[in-house]
């Protein structure tokens, strides 16, 4: 039964030396057959626990690239969080802090000591055929399972808990939360229920308060893939889009891959929010780390939450016109 048509979220995966050597090689074939690394780890997760949830699998299609091919957060990175967001939700720790920051914050910290960095455009650099990406694909899973069995210990200090935990009380007593926020909004053009909010749950101030790419966008990229979203399930298909990037061709053309188009999407959606609102980066747009006590305060003080509502409204407006253009004429607005 799939997580969206009511049923569990997939169990919490126990790790050992076999089955992460399961893991990894599962990963492999499905990238073969898939070709891009947000889904393809999102499969990979789903195959591990036994889940039948396509939802997923479409939720991450635009987030290859780095969220929307903006070179941002890797897919090995946002597609454990989507899961460990539908694992916990908003569901508190024993100081109120919601559980996915701890374990979401775990997941990029663990991340970053094995790639050297979450961001995608660091990870594939310059190569025409990105293949330390293989590499990546077939350790998030591995990851993912970890910090799901693991509660995040350490992975946030004391001023980091406490700036949080304050950021968060403002939002939570205003009703606000960066990517549910937009995904509310969206009941209308994008099926929304309980779990894709859960699933949205850990993209907040930039990603579990990192501040790094708008978590408002990153919902509307999901949002998108959700409404949008198409799984590509060949290895024929991929071979050709890996050979088209040997050669220089265009291997992100709407055609090659199914996931390409959510993937095309996305990075409209970010060239528009760009313009729109400066720069894609959370700390870029609030100005503040949310790490520091001081910044927090200056931010709620200064309004911070009420202009980051209009923002993931204006968000929310945005991606209803594309789904209403793609699914209504063809062609994305």
């Amino acid at each position: 039964m799939s997580a969206r048509s009511g049923g569990p979220a997939p169990p919490i995966l126990e790790v050992t030396a076999r089955t992460a050597r399961t893991w990894r090689r599962n990963g492999a074939a499905n990238l073969l057959r898939m070709g891009h690394c947000a889904p393809t780890v999102m499969q990979t997760l789903l195959d591990a626990s036994g889940t039948e949830a396509p939802w997923l699998v479409k939720l991450t299609a635009g987030l290859p690239g780095g969220i929307g091919n903006t070179g941002g957060e890797c897919g090995g990175v946002t597609a454990p969080l989507v899961l460990i967001g539908l694992r916990h939700g908003l569901e508190p720790d024993d100081d109120g802090l919601p559980t996915v920051v701890a374990k979401g914050r775990d997941l990029l910290r663990q991340f970053a000591a094995l790639e050297g960095t979450t961001a995608c455009r660091d990870i594939r650099r310059d190569a025409r055929i990105p293949l330390r990406c293989i590499g990546v694909v077939r350790e998030a899973p591995v990851l993912c399972a970890k910090c799901l069995c693991g509660d995040g210990a350490g992975a946030l200090t004391a001023e980091q808990r406490r700036a949080h935990g304050r950021l968060f009380a403002d939002w939570h007593a205003k009703d606000f939360h960066c990517a549910r926020s937009v995904l509310r909004h969206l009941d209308s053009a994008v099926a929304v229920d309980e779990q894709v909010l859960a699933a949205g749950s850990a993209f907040m101030g930039g990603t579990v308060f990192t501040g790094m790419t708008c978590s408002a966008l990153t919902a509307g990229v999901m949002a998108l893939g959700l409404a949008t979203g198409a799984i590509e399930n060949s290895r024929l298909r991929v071979l050709r889009m890996i050979a088209t990037m040997a050669v220089g061709g265009d291997a992100f053309a709407d055609r090659l891959n199914a996931f390409n188009r959510t993937m095309n999407l996305g990075h409209r959606l970010s060239q528009w929010f760009a313009a729109e609102f400066g720069s894609t980066q959370c700390r870029a747009i609030t100005g503040c780390d949310f790490s520091r006590l001081d910044d927090v305060d200056r931010y709620l003080d200064g309004g911070g939450t009420t202009r980051c509502q209009v923002l993931a409204q204006r968000v929310a407006t945005r991606v209803q016109a594309m789904v209403t253009g793609v699914n209504g004429l063809g062609r994305p607005q």
